[in-house]
Parts: C-alpha cells; structure tokens; sequence
C-alpha cells in the first residue's frame, strides 16, 4: 500500500479543522436549536463549511499561490497513476477500432 502524499493529507485535514472551528464560533453567536437537532445541524454545518472552505481556498489559490498555506501546506500534492504503458509508442489498432473502416 503507497503511502499518502504528505500536502494531501494536511490540505484535507486544514479545511475539516477549520470547519469544526467555524462551527463552534456559529454555536456561540447565539443560536439556538433544540437538543435533539443540534447534532445533526452541528454535523452538517461542519462539512459544508469545511467543503466551502476548501473550493474557496483552491480557487484563490488559483489567483495567489501563497493562500495554499491556509489549506495548511503550500505545496500541491502529486499523484502518479498505477496503470502506465511500459512503452511510448501508440497501441496497435485492435479489431472493431476506427483504423478498421476506414475505405
């Protein structure tokens, strides 16, 4: 098993603690639920805030590469396919490929 790219995984946890943070700040400003709800709505309201979060970052990011380290690394991770032809050159046509019929 491959290990997982250092900045992915700090740029995946940043934004969930940043929504955790963002979320209890929200429980503090006043609202209020009842007990049964506040879990769900504490729940969700952690994800969606860390989900918008993270495309906010990225598409700022965008634009100014320094806003990375509020994602927690600056760098961007990189991922290497496990399927890669062991050769450069095209691939025999096969029967039934557009090669086939051509007239």
């Amino acid at each position: 098993m491959s290990a997982v790219p250092v900045p992915a995984a700090v740029r995946t946890i940043a934004p969930i603690a940043v929504g955790a943070v963002l979320t209890f700040l929200a429980t503090r400003w006043g609202i209020t639920v009842n007990e049964d709800t506040q879990e769900y709505l504490i729940l969700g309201l952690s994800g969606v805030l860390a989900a918008a979060y993270y495309v906010v970052l990225l598409a700022l990011e965008s634009r100014w590469p320094r806003l990375g380290i509020l994602l927690g690394s600056t760098a961007r991770p990189t991922y290497e396919g496990k399927h890669r032809r062991a050769s450069s050159r095209p691939a025999a046509a096969t029967p039934g490929s557009p090669e086939d019929h051509q007239s």
